[in-house]
């Protein structure tokens, strides 16, 4: 496994979220300008850029045949792909959204939020991506910046900004367990297999959950991370490292052993979104210094 910068495109403001389809058709950033912007995933053509309306975009997903994709600040909007337009926005969060993510059918979102204001709205929600409904919510203990479903739609994974994980019942929003893993939860994946929930954040580690019982082992990373993503096999993690006040790299750790597949040269501070295209052969990193994102072919 080896990777080569192809480019680098400019963003022109802070950057906040990143997705790509699961076709590989599209890939989507959001910045502190109000926008979404949506490029082609092979070409990397600028096919829209969708105002939003609101300060604070953290949230982007694609349903999971590419024919929606939603993002926005306390409400998630949804755009139809084919055409672009605004189909209806998903509403009742008092504070930004920080991560969002389709249930496999595409019948539901799932959004987490939440920040230090008062009254806390540190809560995940379900909703029916049709008809905006909520279908249920559950308060975590402080702001939620991870969310995931499960590959068989069961079950839902929420993390927060003090280390915690949740599991919960993707039909009802009941809580099976809460476990303490690390330090301020970024980002969360089941394996394809569903067989483990992957954790990053602050603490300088990747997280293994078994979603069974909760318990969970540890891989180093010699770094915290805000964003990483699987291989189609589950068996390898692509990680962007983040080091205050410095360039990190991206590695590429085996999830089995812990060993370091593949490093990158130093590519920037603080990346906001990572992705893998669903032949593992392109790296999408959506990086916050400088503001662009960086594109990676695979060689090898």
């Amino acid at each position: 496994m080896r990777f080569q910068l192809r480019t680098r495109i400019p963003q022109p403001a802070s950057t906040t979220a990143l997705a790509a389809s699961r076709d590989g058709r599209f890939v989507a950033t959001t910045n502190f300008d109000q926008k979404l912007r949506v490029y082609d995933g092979r070409t990397l053509a600028l096919l829209k850029t969708l105002h939003l309306g609101t300060s604070f975009p953290h949230a982007v997903c694609f349903s999971p045949d590419g024919s929606l994709v939603g993002s926005g600040g306390k409400a998630i909007t949804l755009f139809d792909t084919a055409t672009w337009k605004k189909l209806r926005s998903l509403k009742g969060h008092r504070h930004e959204l920080q991560n969002a993510t389709f249930s496999p059918d595409g019948a539901r979102v799932f959004t987490g939020s939440g920040n230090n204001y008062t009254p806390a709205d540190w809560s995940v929600r379900a909703w029916d991506q049709v008809t905006g409904a909520e279908l249920w919510r559950w308060k975590a203990r402080t702001s939620v910046f991870a969310v995931a479903a499960s590959p068989d739609g069961t079950l839902v994974a929420a993390g927060d900004t003090g280390g915690r994980v949740a599991l919960l019942d993707a039909a009802t929003g009941a809580e099976r367990w809460y476990v303490d893993v690390a330090s301020w939860i970024y980002r969360l994946r089941f394996t394809p297999s569903g067989d483990a929930i992957v954790a990053s954040g602050d603490a300088a580690v990747l997280a293994l959950i078994d979603p069974a019982t909760g318990a969970h082992r540890d891989l180093p990373l010699g770094a915290g991370a805000r964003a990483f993503a699987l291989t189609r096999d589950g068996a390898t993690a692509v990680v962007g490292r983040t080091t205050y006040g410095v360039p990190s790299n991206l590695v590429a750790i085996d999830l089995a052993t812990g060993d370091t597949r593949w490093q990158s040269e130093a590519l920037g501070r603080l990346p906001q979104g990572l992705e893998l295209s669903p032949d593992d052969d392109v790296i999408y990193v959506l990086m916050n210094d400088p503001h662009e994102l960086i594109v990676l072919d695979r060689v090898g």
